[in-house]
């Protein structure tokens, strides 16, 4: 698993776009300092964990327009570029993001413990969406009008899921937020399960050209 998420960054040296991607990532990321900063004021701090998913999935798209090249499309390789590497270079690095997430909340559950019940709602339907995310990502390289619908529902979670609270048998304060960011983490792995596995029956599908970007479709 390791090997393949080192093998998908290190594709991203060949890959399309990648300063404007990592640009967009900077932007992103700048965007989640904002948000964390301003955020529990106006009571959308969860907004700042979305913009780092959002910076997390960017490296998965240029690893998706190497396939839009000869060389991959006639290689040995093609299938694990579309399936294994993607999806385990997706997982590895939402973690990492909603690990990030996981260290601002706890800093923000630790200074107001009263809030432990809302951030670990929040932290957990984080996760949630950066699953559907991954379900997204699985699709939406070879049928882009499918995925737009799962991205749609995405946002909607966002939207309705803002109040989303889970029982409090699992606990409350502290120990209800670790309870929700452990099974939160639970639901961000699965999400690279549910890629991998969506990727695989899609796969012999051609790749869509209107899922790249708009650049280099010019070019294809």
């Amino acid at each position: 698993m390791i090997n393949n998420w080192k093998l998908g960054l290190k594709s991203l040296d060949y890959a399309y776009g990648i300063k404007s991607n990592f640009t967009l990532m900077i932007v992103f990321a700048l965007i989640s300092v904002l948000f964390f900063t301003i955020g529990s004021s106006i009571n959308c701090s969860i907004f700042g964990g979305y913009m780092l998913m959002c910076a997390a999935i960017l490296p998965t798209q240029m690893v998706y327009s190497l396939s839009m090249s000869n060389m991959v499309q006639s290689s040995p390789m093609k299938k694990k570029m579309q399936t294994t590497i993607p999806a385990v270079f997706t997982c590895g690095n939402l973690v990492i993001m909603y690990l990030i997430n996981v260290l601002i909340y706890g800093v923000m559950v630790l200074v107001h413990p009263e809030a432990a019940l809302e951030k670990g709602s929040e932290i957990l339907l984080l996760a949630l969406i950066m699953m559907m995310m991954s379900a997204y990502l699985g699709i939406a390289y070879k049928y882009f009008g499918i995925s737009v619908i799962i991205f749609f529902f995405v946002y909607c979670s966002l939207s309705i899921g803002r109040n989303f609270v889970i029982l409090d048998q699992f606990g409350t304060g502290p120990v209800y937020f670790g309870v929700m960011a452990i099974l939160g983490l639970v639901s961000v792995v699965a999400g690279g399960f549910l890629q991998y596995l969506v990727s695989l029956l899609v796969y012999k599908a051609p790749m869509s050209k209107m899922a790249q970007a708009a650049a280099l479709r010019k070019e294809l």
